[in-house]
């Protein structure tokens, strides 16, 4: 794996966990407006299940690993991401 492509080649970082992140987002704000101030553990828990549920739908993941370019394999979508720049090494110094 080239140096800093991780982001782009884990699926469910790209799709999923943004998905998850923003209904528990969205949960929290409920709460907020129901004038919940503070949020514990246990009203994360709480809430988390059902997050996870909207988040982790079949057809979620399948649009991650598309997204990636990752299924079906597309490593032209994946190689135009990276931002590749061939350069000529620098010789080493004369002594």
């Amino acid at each position: 794996m080239l140096p800093h492509s991780s982001h782009l080649l884990q699926p469910l970082d790209i799709g999923c966990f943004a998905v998850l992140k923003r209904s528990c987002s969205r949960l929290v704000e409920t709460k907020m407006r129901q004038r919940i101030n503070h949020i514990d553990k246990l009203d994360f828990l709480e809430a988390y299940p059902s997050a996870r549920i909207e988040a982790f739908k079949l057809q979620t993941i399948k649009n991650s690993f598309s997204a990636a370019g990752l299924v079906p394999l597309l490593p032209d979508r994946v190689l135009s991401k990276l931002n590749i720049y061939l350069r000529t090494p620098t010789p080493p110094p004369s002594p």
